[in-house]
């Protein structure tokens, strides 16, 4: 199934997993291990890198959509990635951005999007975003607007989750290597949805038993169940999957405890989580995204008694 969609080469994939022993020790969990999507790309990492090698592959079969347009905050690693990797790969990018509190890692994503992008466009507001996105595209739709190729937030669309999907094939090779045991659950950011919707199907089609465990960190308006499972049906429908009737937003695990007072506003359990795994680890976080979502896993394991369970923490943070 996945084989016939195109997909356009930009990552270093398999991503490798690694033991967090020194975590393991600190916490009292037995088996802690992390996928290393912070090391996708050559250009950077994260896990913009997997959606947009089939977003871009769509994008350049359209012969006359040289140009992507896409929307997100002005720190967004999403926004970040499309324009350092469309540039590479001969396209022109527009960004839509609107404005999230700074912090260091914030501002060195805006700075690598103004440094690549062709045309920026910003907003003060979310809401303000999303209309002139809206109208951006009615516009190309009626012919009334230039040629572009719309790549929505977070790369969160069918098209983006398939990236996800292979990459449960790719973990799943790596259990069946022995690099790893089979995760009993699996624990990643949800920002805009289409990774943890990816990794949903990719487990389903994979027959891996692993439970996907998504941490809120956007507000509720964009990252919910009801988001996630719609999402998940698409993405299956997209790889020609005959019955989607048993995915519903019950279905769906999503953690809120950690979300704090907003996006991208520090909470103190993100940022011990960002100390904690800098100083056992020497790997790094951040407090909009990952932080939040390692926090998250503590807390749920611990709430939950899981602390005997093999864990596997997506990482998803990468820098240019």
């Amino acid at each position: 199934m996945i084989e016939s969609i195109a997909h356009h080469p930009l990552g270093n994939f398999p991503t490798p997993v690694q033991r967090l022993l020194n975590l393991e020790r600190a916490l009292g969990f037995q088996s802690l291990w992390i996928k290393r999507d912070d090391l996708s790309g050559p250009l950077g990492g994260g896990n913009k890198v997997r959606k947009l090698e089939y977003m871009f592959a769509a994008a350049a079969q359209a012969d006359i959509k040289k140009t992507l347009f896409t929307i997100g905050p002005t720190g967004s690693n999403h926004v970040r990635a499309t324009a350092v990797y469309g540039k590479a790969s001969g396209f022109q990018v527009e960004c839509l951005l609107f404005k999230q509190p700074p912090t260091d890692y914030s501002e060195t994503n805006y700075r690598a999007i103004c440094e690549h992008a062709d045309q920026i466009y910003e907003v003060k507001r979310m809401e303000t975003m999303f209309a002139r996105y809206a109208y951006e595209q009615i516009k190309t739709t009626l012919g009334i607007g230039e040629e572009r190729y719309f790549i929505p937030a977070g790369g969160s669309a069918p098209l983006g989750s398939v990236g996800y999907v292979k990459a449960v094939s790719e973990l799943k090779s790596q259990i069946e290597e022995g690099t790893l045991p089979e995760p009993r659950f699996i624990f990643v950011p949800v920002g805009t949805c289409g990774t943890m919707a990816g990794l949903e199907v990719g487990v389903r089609l994979a027959g891996l038993q692993s439970r996907i465990v998504g941490v809120r960190v956007a507000d509720r308006v964009v990252a919910n169940t009801w988001a996630i499972s719609r999402l998940v049906r698409r993405t299956l429908r997209l790889m020609g999957a005959v019955d989607s009737s048993n995915i519903h937003a019950r279905s769906i695990e999503l953690w809120h405890d950690d979300f704090g007072d907003g996006y991208a506003i520090p909470t103190e359990a993100g940022k011990r989580a960002v100390a904690m795994m800098a100083e056992h680890e020497g790997l790094t976080l951040e407090n909009t995204y990952t932080g939040k979502a390692f926090a998250g896993l503590i807390h749920y394991i611990k709430v939950h008694g899981y602390e005997d369970e093999p864990m596997l923490f997506w990482h998803t943070y990468g820098t240019t």
